[in-house]
């Protein structure tokens, strides 16, 4: 059956379902998206208790990953859920972040243990420390027969200088119309009034999938730009695309969309998601959401273009993994990045870069995080060691040996996962003749030197030998060759 017509059945299946039993997700792979309301909380509860089942990890301090050009808060997260019977009690994600009249605003989408979700605001002298408003939700789902009557999520903001006034570029839908992208105005970025002609955009290109999320809008002296995710709610598979409009309102599709489609065999290469685009210097910077597998973790990556349509990877990519640990409040997946630049930042004497993300956990409850990046280009040796990985994926053990001299080979070895990494030099006849490395890592790039001696500090004699590294279950080997 053509992948059409089951989304179509979903959606009729769906419609005979009482509007008040429906249940569409906020953001993510979550089966639960299309069930009936009681099925979807026993589904969710199912997951939650096998995740408690598995127990809290016990590990030591672990060592500081070598490569890493984003660092995550040290008291991550930033903005937590609410209490009991609140509109965010269950998760919050899918924020937006503006520097407004001294302060920072947050849009962030809110979820309920009934997985009703809505829309609230947050304010923050620092990016860290952040109020939520009294009056959230500041938008909420449309009236029964409406447009948006079963989801809101996945909004995009910016304040119009010339006309005073906040524009928000939201994603809604219903068991009947679907998912669509809304337009909302407010003169205060609290108060909120939707577009009687939403919805703006919505699926009509032979490439897109039934969704349409995680866009981002700029507003440019020729008018506006969106670039926007199409996503398949069966397959979770996601690439972007590109419009434009003079008024935010009327919108034109670019023909050769997509215009950033994943990238087979590498870290991105199954589906890429929810943008945030940035104009700089003449040139547009995206980070982005990628994952290689539909039941796999995200990561954050970055790409760059001269006109917003050719996109080049950063050859840095990835640049924020998820946490080590099921445990942590993001170890299943990083996404919606939205980055505050340092020359955008009144306050920001430090020159830092600022990303704020969404993250989750195997729980599927969402928070927000920030991230921070000193200066503009990763030291040069990260640089160099990068270029040593070009691709790294999320379930492949990578490393290099490079000798150096007649004294000393280079181990460069790269682990996508946390936990007990050991690394191991073995003799043409598969001898162990040193224990490099045996401890706990998180995801990343490392480096050992290996000073050609054996466990016994005699000097090894040449010949052929192999770099062994071991890491969840998985075992890889590289030869290289010593001259003494």
């Amino acid at each position: 059956m053509k992948t059409t017509s089951k989304i179509l059945l979903i959606m009729v299946a769906v419609a005979l379902v009482a509007s008040s039993d429906v249940v569409f997700s906020c953001q993510g792979k979550m089966k639960w998206r299309f069930m009936p309301r009681e099925e979807a909380l026993k589904y969710v509860a199912m997951v939650e208790a096998r995740d408690r089942a598995a127990g809290v990890l016990e590990e030591p301090e672990p060592p500081p990953a070598l490569l890493e050009a984003w660092y995550k808060y040290y008291e991550n997260p930033v903005l937590r859920v609410g209490p009991p019977g609140a509109f965010d009690e269950k998760s919050i994600d899918c924020q937006t972040i503006g520097w407004y009249g001294n302060q920072y605003i947050m849009w962030f989408i809110g979820t309920t243990w009934g997985l009703r979700c809505e829309m609230g605001v947050a304010t923050s002298p620092d990016g860290t420390t952040w109020t939520k408003y009294e009056g959230n939700p500041v938008l909420r789902i449309g009236p029964s027969g409406a447009w948006d009557d079963a989801i809101l999520i996945c909004q995009s903001v910016l304040f119009d200088d010339q006309e005073q006034l906040y524009k928000m570029w939201y994603v809604g839908a219903s068991a009947k119309a679907g998912f669509g992208i809304g337009y909302a105005t407010s003169a205060d970025g609290f108060h909120w009034t939707k577009y009687a002609g939403n919805p703006v955009l919505t699926v009509s290109q032979a490439w897109e999938y039934s969704d349409m999320e995680g866009q981002t809008v700029l507003k440019t002296p020729g008018g506006y730009k969106m670039w926007y995710g199409s996503y398949s709610i069966e397959t979770e598979e996601c690439k972007l695309g590109y419009a434009w409009s003079p008024d935010g309102v009327n919108w034109t599709k670019y023909p050769w969309n997509p215009v950033f489609s994943p990238n087979p065999g590498h870290w991105d290469g199954y589906s890429v998601d929810t943008p945030d685009v940035h104009f700089v210097d003449g040139v547009y910077h995206m980070w982005y959401k990628g994952w290689n597998d539909p039941n796999g973790v995200g990561w954050i990556g970055h790409a760059t273009s001269a006109d917003g349509v050719y996109w080049t990877r950063d050859p840095q990519n990835p640049l924020v993994f998820t946490a080590p640990a099921k445990s942590e409040w993001d170890s299943y997946e990083v996404y919606r990045p939205r980055v505050m630049l340092a020359s955008g930042m009144p306050d920001n004497r430090a020159m830092l870069n600022k990303m704020w993300f969404s993250g989750r956990n195997y729980s599927l409850r969402a928070r927000v995080g920030l991230a921070i990046e000193f200066g503009k280009a990763a030291p040069a040796q990260d640089a160099e060691a990068r270029e040593r990985f070009p691709n790294l994926l999320q379930n492949r053990l990578q490393v290099d040996p490079v000798v150096v001299s007649r004294r000393r080979t280079n181990i460069g070895y790269f682990t996508p996962w946390a936990g007990r990494v050991t690394v191991s030099i073995l003799d043409a006849g598969g001898r162990k003749v040193r224990a490099l490395v045996d401890e706990y890592a998180l995801p990343g790039i490392y480096e050992r030197n290996w000073d050609h001696r054996s466990d016994d500090g005699r000097p090894v004699p040449s010949g052929a030998y192999y770099v062994e590294i071991r890491a969840k279950a998985r075992l890889l080997t590289k030869e290289f060759v010593i001259e003494r």
